[in-house]
């Protein structure tokens, strides 16, 4: 007989003798120790399937991961650039208000130093050089509002195309 063999009739033998009326305690636990011994075994014969299994999971996971952190990095540089391109159109935009804010200061500050200058030389013609100076102001408020609607004909072009002829 081989050592298992032997193993399981000496193992075996609380059972018979509980079948021929000996202790039930004894065949309950030996049951018990052979049901975990086999559990046991069955566990360890699987471990290494299992860890086959549980390995080609991870490297999948990772695998997936790896090309999920490629089509984000991906994502984030085309959104990196079109933010860039959108805040550079947005410094030209502000610079353009800006040359316009400076410029309407500019004519405002020599309407009223013409206006000075005018009442000054001829206080009497006070009305006739304010006449003057409204007019030139007119003029100007005029050009103003020409550059602002390039300003915003230019913010509006690339959102309106022409049509294709």
């Amino acid at each position: 007989m081989t050592a298992t063999t032997t193993a399981a009739v000496e193992a075996a033998g609380p059972i018979l003798q509980t079948a021929s009326g000996g202790s039930i305690r004894a065949g309950v636990w030996t049951g018990v120790v052979l049901a975990g011994i086999g559990v046991i075994s069955l566990i360890i014969r699987q471990w290494g399937p299992w860890q086959v299994i549980a390995g080609t999971q991870r490297r999948a996971d990772i695998e997936g991961m790896g090309k999920r952190i490629a089509e984000l990095e991906a994502r984030l540089d085309r959104q990196s650039v079109q933010h860039e391109a959108k805040i550079e159109l947005e410094r030209r935009e502000h610079a353009a208000e800006l040359q316009i804010m400076r410029h309407r200061m500019n004519n405002l500050d020599q309407c009223l130093t013409m206006l000075l200058a005018l009442i000054e030389l001829d206080p009497d013609r006070a009305r006739d050089s304010a006449a003057r100076v409204r007019q030139m102001r007119e003029r100007q408020e005029a050009n103003e509002i020409a550059e602002k609607g390039a300003i915003t004909a230019a913010r509006l072009a690339p959102i309106v195309k022409e049509p294709m002829p």
